[in-house]
């Protein structure tokens, strides 16, 4: 949620960035899903969707197209129109539950 929340808000917080999820041999899911739909291109937006879709996903497991639309629209992308994007998230849900 990085430039979504004020610093000052994390203070005590867990964060957890980018980097703290997956490993070089074993992506995230929602990496994997946004590799296997095609959902990146630019690379820009990648981490800031990857992150809102594993903060999603955190939150409710099984989220509907309305609720990844909503879950990713703090981040912009010029280059996939959402998408393959959205279909990764949903992608992602389906393969963690």
């Amino acid at each position: 949620m990085a430039c979504l929340i004020p610093m000052e808000k994390a203070i005590g917080a867990q964060v957890v960035t980018i980097e703290g999820i997956g490993t070089p041999t074993s992506l995230h899911p929602v990496q994997q899903a946004l590799i296997e739909e095609a959902g990146v291109q630019c690379g820009i937006c990648t981490p800031g969707m990857v992150m809102a879709g594993v903060d999603l996903l955190q939150r409710n497991p099984a989220p509907n197209r309305e609720e990844i639309i909503e879950g990713i629209a703090g981040n912009l992308c010029r280059c996939t129109g959402y998408q393959k994007i959205i279909a990764a998230v949903q992608r992602a849900a389906q393969e963690t539950t």
